[in-house]
């Protein structure tokens, strides 16, 4: 077996053996810790919304004509407010290689809502009240979560060939900071919807000339700008 044969086998291990459905970092595979929990079935546990697995799935077959080999992994982890809209989604470890399919998974789990997942992850009445220790909290990019996740059931993608296995790890923010969160987040818009407004008028000079009636290469070159700037799937209205 070869050495990218060898560690997809075992970060498949890895995705398929998040059955810690609500744990503390170090029993799911956080920032901070990798032991699995015990296995569990594919219909055990909560699970990322089917019109996300939709996207994702594009994004697989969108690339994987540009992939070498036919097994892959990816794994995220993902920061959720507490309305159960996504603040933040970062790769923890990806087998993949192709920046083009990173992107696009990161921009689909991105556009997701997890409200029923981050009800129970919500903060006691402790430590809404700010009287948890600061060393309970683990830091994730620019945010604060608390120290427990939920390990969403592993999606298989099957394209042209190409399997790929998606573990997502949901983590629930902590509240602090909102005003700059929120100051970030409209930053965050400003910037895509200029980036959109750029892709727009790329798009129109360079795809539909040469386009076909249904629009198809414009939709596809939009998407693929604002992919490159990391502003596909941002919520600009």
């Amino acid at each position: 077996m070869g050495a990218m044969a060898m560690k997809f086998t075992a970060s498949l291990g890895l995705a398929l053996g998040l059955g810690c459905v609500f744990t503390p970092l170090g029993c799911a595979s956080g920032p901070q810790g990798t032991r699995m929990g015990p296995s569990h079935r594919s219909s055990d546990g909560p699970s990322v919304p089917a019109s996300t697995v939709a996207r994702l799935t594009e994004c697989a077959e969108q690339g994987a004509g540009r992939l070498t080999d036919t097994h892959y992994a990816i794994m995220f982890d993902v920061a959720v407010k507490e309305d159960g809209e996504i603040h933040e989604a970062k790769i923890r470890e990806s087998l993949i290689g192709d920046r083009e399919i990173e992107s696009c998974m990161t921009q689909a789990l991105l556009a997701m809502s997890l409200p029923g997942v981050v009800t129970p992850l919500r903060p006691s009445a402790t430590v809404s009240r700010g009287t948890m220790s600061p060393d309970a909290r683990v830091p994730m990019g620019n945010v604060l979560v608390l120290p427990v996740a939920v390990n969403l059931v592993p999606i298989v993608l099957v394209a042209a060939g190409v399997t790929i296995v998606v573990a997502v790890t949901v983590h629930a923010i902590s509240g602090l900071a909102t005003r700059d969160d929120a100051t970030d987040e409209e930053a965050e818009k400003e910037r895509c919807k200029k980036v959109l407004e750029k892709c727009i008028e790329k798009c129109t000079r360079e795809a539909i000339p040469s386009g076909s009636p249904s629009g198809d290469p414009f939709f596809k070159c939009r998407r693929q700008c604002l992919q490159a700037e990391n502003c596909w799937g941002v919520k600009l209205y």
